[in-house]
């Protein structure tokens, strides 16, 4: 209870601060469109997806690491997240009480629509300082180090591997996910789940990573292109040749997104955030940070149901490959 009205006291002083800068003329915001899905014949069959031949590769890119506390990453309410923590002890005797965590982008490859990003990484900010480009009064408590070598941000690595970004979609957006936008093509379509909140309070909680973005597409759960697949539920074939698909999974935040992938090499389902770590999905602990701890449940439920089903399809969690 305590940390819920923690949680909405920031969230309403957040809002009046951004209200009062947008009547300053101090902000402004990406305006938002609805993403075209291309036309298919989308089945709501998993039998018939998953038999679909694909020419996507896939790879995850690995762009640094961050210090968060376990009071995000895993629900310390549940009594299987005290159990596992004991066995955690810090120096000193006490409990631990912050974890280093990866940050990934996705890369897909398409023969047509070209390179694709499923999240966009860490920028070089977070090598020269703790928290990069994140700010605020509570950033500190967000994120409280991290660590990036040398050529390990996400521009490196694009230029490493001459990855041309044409398109990102994002799980959600918490910086950590959406840090590394800045670097990225200009004018590239960002997709983002409908009701995805830019998480942007002046003063409290913020950063730069949509400054250059002028539109922002969205993806509607509820609309045509909907297919119910189960146990997933609602999904969308985002490239119109069942290549990638956007599953809706909110909780984490509102508008969250996971997405499956149909690879050369087979099947990968990218939780993002709605499973942070391995332990978490195979205990059934939903993350601490959670905006809805109810449909929190129901997705990480959803995606544990389809990966038991489904043994064959790699699991990549939102921080932990």
């Amino acid at each position: 209870m305590k940390k819920t009205v923690i949680l909405v006291l920031v969230a309403v002083l957040g809002l009046v601060i951004t209200l009062v800068a947008s009547l300053l003329g101090c902000a402004s915001a990406p305006i938002r469109q609805v993403y075209v899905v291309p036309e298919t014949n989308a089945t709501a069959d998993w039998r018939k997806i998953r038999s679909g031949a694909s020419q996507v590769t896939f790879k995850t890119l690995m762009t640094g690491v961050v210090t968060v506390p376990v009071s995000g990453m895993l629900n310390l309410d549940n009594p299987k997240t005290k159990s596992y923590l004991q066995g955690k002890i810090a120096s000193g005797g006490d409990l631990v009480k912050s974890v280093d965590v990866e940050v990934y982008a996705h890369w897909i490859r398409h023969p047509e629509k070209g390179d694709i990003f499923i999240d966009s990484g860490l920028d070089a900010r977070f090598r020269d300082t703790a928290r990069g480009s994140l700010k605020g009064l509570i950033s500190r408590w967000i994120v409280e180090g991290s660590v990036q070598l040398a050529n390990q941000d996400i521009l490196s690595q694009i230029e490493e591997n001459d990855i041309n970004v044409k398109m990102v979609f994002l799980t959600h957006v918490h910086g950590d996910h959406s840090s590394g936008l800045p670097v990225l093509p200009l004018g590239i379509p960002v997709v983002l789940g409908k009701n995805a909140s830019l998480h942007q309070y002046p003063l409290i909680m913020y950063n730069d990573h949509f400054d250059n973005v002028a539109v922002l597409q969205t993806l509607d759960f509820d609309g045509p292109s909907v297919v119910n697949v189960e146990p997933l539920g609602k999904m969308i074939d985002l490239l119109g040749d069942g290549s990638l698909w956007a599953i809706s999974t909110p909780g984490h935040t509102n508008g969250h997104i996971s997405y499956l992938v149909n690879s050369t090499e087979g099947w990968v389902l990218l939780t993002g955030d709605a499973s942070h770590t391995r332990w978490g999905f195979e205990n059934n602990v939903i993350p601490g940070w959670s905006e809805d701890e109810g449909k929190a449940r129901k997705s990480l439920k959803a995606l544990r149901a389809f990966s038991m089903e489904n043994n064959d399809v790699r699991v990549v969690f939102g921080h932990e490959s």
